[in-house]
């Protein structure tokens, strides 16, 4: 390992590292402590810098050709940093009323984190799946986290079985692109010229990856899962899969069809681009369709979830310099805004034992004023209202796909986006115009914990990001910039 070896893995090393002492230190620990938590975010915070000083230099590839060092890697790393941040904060006072091993959770959501960094950063696909499994594994175990939930366990099992059935259309992908081209390292297939027709089993490998993916992301019809795991998992867990998870897997899919070469698509590009549009739009479409008929907020959720895949899904379908920073502000600007939704739903959950009903909502302004002047912006932002950063992010996806000729799409996506708007005002109205269902539900309580000012934070970077989007693009580099 020489000197650009070390820099480029190093966040992934402070990741990984940190999440092995928290084992250590968790099964010396006599009692339960909040060191695991303050160790996580540390190490989050350090991998968070050493890629924001990465992001700064030259572009390389370490390991041989395996690992990219980039504007893009070190990018993503910095998100999936704030993620796992992010959910510890939130993490904090919900697992210790849970009463679960809080080492146990901080440590799988760094491997996680660790593994997200490899699928961001991989140059070779196998470097890809494996960090694909890495972070699957964890988000395993991290969904049936409280043993003694029949929910939870539920959650769990139909993840594993779905995501193992994935892996395997994956990695058929990978062998068929493999046996097309004669390798599996991108830069090396973005440097082959000799392939002048796509072949029908380049098409297919292709097609078998997209359906992979699109299973991670949860994007229409590989979304069934999402609902029920959302639900089921612990709910800073279900906050964390739908932002940092689907993050990694659309950082994995830019960098695998930007890399295919020019001649290996000759023919092809065409029905590649219909295929992800079409995905695209029946995410959007399905999503917040059926987003509207939820009575449950996390599986309401769940399916903007599916929706909000089909808005990255423009941005692959476009596959532009555009594109590529429009997904990769989409996702930063996504991620603030779910990990805090789904912060506030766990903070009344462990409160008050409501907030998972859309009815527990009702006149939460007059209980807790703080909490829903917090959730009204998230809202804000997820319906794509300005000034909130969920505007200019969808507007920046609109803007790529126009570019590249899909304006059908664009306008199927601001059809979608007004759909939802209809269920995200839905819960403003709740709270501020309906009064609560139980008499005693009028009382204030002090809102003052660490989970709040983190989401008081995140609510303040999309009202900021949203008036002043430069401060984004700048740091957004565009690929292998």
């Amino acid at each position: 390992m020489n000197n650009t070896d070390f820099i480029a893995a190093l966040p992934l090393i402070i990741l990984a590292g940190t999440g092995l002492l928290i084992l250590l230190w968790d099964a010396f620990e006599k009692t339960p402590s909040r060191a695991p938590l303050i160790l996580t975010m540390a190490g989050a915070i350090a991998a968070a810098i050493v890629a924001g000083i990465n992001m700064t230099g030259p572009a390389s590839v370490a390991f041989g050709g395996l690992l990219y060092d980039n504007a893009f890697s070190n990018f993503f790393t910095i998100i999936f940093s704030a993620a796992t941040i992010l959910t510890a904060l939130l993490a904090e006072r919900y697992l210790l009323e849970e009463e679960v091993l809080v080492g146990e959770f901080c440590a799988l959501i760094l491997f996680a984190a660790s593994g997200m960094v490899m699928m961001a950063s991989g140059a070779d696909m196998l470097v890809i799946f494996l960090g694909l499994e890495t972070m699957s594994i964890a988000f395993y175990v991290l969904a049936g986290l409280f043993r003694t939930k029949t929910e939870s366990n539920e959650a769990a099992l139909k993840y594993f079985l779905l995501g193992a059935f994935a892996t395997g259309f994956f990695l058929y992908g990978i062998a068929l692109i493999y046996g097309s081209l004669g390798t599996m390292n991108l830069v090396a297939m973005s440097n082959i010229h000799s392939v002048t027709t796509s072949g029908p089993m380049l098409l297919l490998g292709l097609i078998l990856l997209i359906v992979g993916f699109a299973f991670k992301v949860a994007a229409f019809p590989f979304h069934q899962w999402a609902p029920d795991v959302y639900e089921g998992a612990p709910t800073v867990v279900s906050g964390y899969m739908s932002t940092a998870g689907k993050a990694a897997a659309f950082s994995a899919i830019v960098l695998v069809f930007s890399s295919m070469p020019a001649g290996a698509l000759a023919g092809g590009a065409a029905k590649i681009q219909i295929v992800i549009a079409a995905l695209a739009a029946c995410s959007m479409l399905y999503g917040n369709i059926v987003a509207l008929s939820q009575t449950k907020i996390k599986r309401m959720l769940a399916y903007s979830s599916t929706a909000h895949a089909g808005y990255l899904l423009l941005g692959v379908a476009a596959l532009n310099a555009t594109g590529v920073a429009a997904i990769e502000i989409y996702a930063a600007v996504y991620l603030l805004m779910q990990i805090a939704a789904f912060g506030i739903v766990a903070l009344l959950e462990k409160e008050t034992g409501t907030g998972l009903n859309l009815d527990d909502y009702a006149g939460l302004a007059k209980r807790r004023p703080w909490a829903a002047f917090l959730l009204a912006i998230i809202m804000l932002s997820l319906a794509g209202i300005p000034p909130f950063a969920g505007f200019f992010g969808k507007y920046y996806l609109f803007l790529a796909a126009i570019n590249a000729g899909l304006t059908w799409l664009a306008i199927v996506g601001v059809v979608s986006s007004i759909i939802a708007s209809y269920f995200y005002l839905r819960i403003i109205v709740l709270m501020y115009f309906r009064e609560p269902l139980h008499a005693d539900d009028g009382i204030a309580v002090k809102e003052n914990n660490i989970s709040y000012i983190a989401i008081g934070l995140a609510s303040a970077a999309l009202v900021v990001l949203g008036l002043m989007p430069g401060l984004l693009t700048d740091a957004t580099g565009y690929f292998f910039k």
